[in-house]
């Protein structure tokens, strides 16, 4: 039994009826390529979120964060975005796109336990709604299909909480299988699965702790810069259907483009290619190259996306430093999520693990935060713990 049941019972008086658990997880490519449905190679990993629901008496929703020690109390009258209520919005809008689509959801106690590090783009958010879709399918709609589960976290995200459909985010927490990275085309509504070595090579995760106020802000426009770009683009005649056929030279004759925003749109064009190299990679057993594409898309968000920063940048280089020439390891690394701060990613050989944490020493001194590494492995999706 979970330590977040006997906690959900001594909150509400009442055993959960159901405990689910969703995985952390981090974009290793690709994850700004979802506006022109291009692809992401993503990994659940293995610290996660647990979430406990029972039914209430009444029609109203209360929820519980223990990480928090936070209580929101929710009336299912008034089932609408709240600023105030910040982390508690995750289960209102899942809650809202079940009744929306015709599924009557009574009132419900919900315990919120997350292992996932906080503010470190890990994707605490999306598991919360990840968790709270597959208790209520299970709870009050059972044979709702994994495809109009995916279209309802969708919506919550779009219509409720007004931020983009992260179909990579979703796919990859239902998905995700241990020892593997998840392959998402947003075309579709299913993930691939790409085995990952599980010998001889260790996945670090580094929170550089810079403060991450513009993140959201800067990405927001970056973003909105491409779409619009894209839109310039599907309207010229000579461009392709399919963006993943777009090429740099098609782009380069279409003249209404700001450079700054041509060299981001080049960048997506670039980064979807790079997830399909990536997998290829991967499945020969070229470490070399899935490298060398890692490395290639770090200098990308730097250089074209514009979105990293000196403290990203100064950890992806002391990872870079185990490179050995002309050697085929697998050492990369990269920055992932928005920018601007946050978490880099390293894959490097697992004897220079410690040697790579002696080398964020430095960092607090240069920088001023000190960082916070956690190892990780490619785990399990989402599953329910108890029913």
């Amino acid at each position: 039994m979970h330590k977040i049941v006997p906690i959900h019972a001594g909150e509400y008086e009442a055993e959960p009826e159901i405990t689910v658990k969703v995985p952390g997880r981090f974009h290793l490519l690709g994850e700004h390529t979802w506006f022109a449905k291009g692809n992401t190679l993503s990994m659940a990993i293995d610290q996660g979120l647990f979430l406990s629901v029972s039914q209430r008496p009444d029609q109203n929703y209360r929820v519980y964060s223990v990480a928090l020690n936070e209580r929101k109390k929710i009336s299912s009258s008034n089932l609408k975005y709240r600023k105030e209520d910040r982390w508690a919005n995750s289960v209102k809008a899942v809650v809202s796109s079940f009744m929306e689509f015709g599924i009557q959801i009574p009132g419900l106690n919900f315990t919120v336990l997350s292992e996932i590090p906080p503010d470190a783009g890990l994707g605490t958010p999306n598991a919360m709604k990840v968790a709270a879709a597959i208790a209520l399918r299970s709870l009050f709609a059972p044979n709702l299909s994994d495809a109009n589960l995916v279209a309802l976290l969708e919506r919550a995200n779009t219509h409720f909480l007004k931020t983009y459909a992260h179909r990579a985010d979703i796919l990859t927490a239902l998905y995700a299988k241990a020892g593997h990275l998840v392959r998402i085309d947003h075309n579709k509504i299913n993930a691939d699965l790409v085995a990952f070595p599980d010998e001889g090579y260790s996945v670090i995760l580094t929170d550089s702790r810079v403060p991450r106020l513009l993140a959201r802000e800067e990405l927001a426009l970056r973003i909105h810069e491409c779409v619009r770009a894209y839109e310039i683009v599907r309207s010229d005649p000579d461009a392709p259907a399919d963006f993943n056929q777009l090429t740099e030279s098609i782009l380069e004759e279409i003249t209404d483009i700001p450079e700054s925003v041509r060299r981001r749109v080049i960048y997506i064009i670039r980064e979807s290619e790079s997830v399909r190299e990536a997998v290829n990679a991967l499945a020969s057993g070229d470490w070399f190259s899935f490298s060398r594409i890692v490395n290639r898309s770090h200098e990308g968000l730097r250089d074209r996306f514009e979105i990293s920063c000196p403290e990203l940048d100064w950890l992806v280089k002391r990872a870079l430093e185990f490179i050995i020439p002309d050697s085929p390891d697998l050492v990369c690394s990269r920055m992932t999520g928005r920018g601007f701060g946050g978490c880099t990613y390293a894959i490097i050989r697992t004897a220079d693990e410690e040697s790579y944490a002696r080398k964020l020493d430095e960092y607090e001194r240069i920088f001023g935060f000190k960082p916070v590494r956690y190892k990780v492995t490619p785990s399990d999706g989402a599953g329910i713990l108890r029913s």
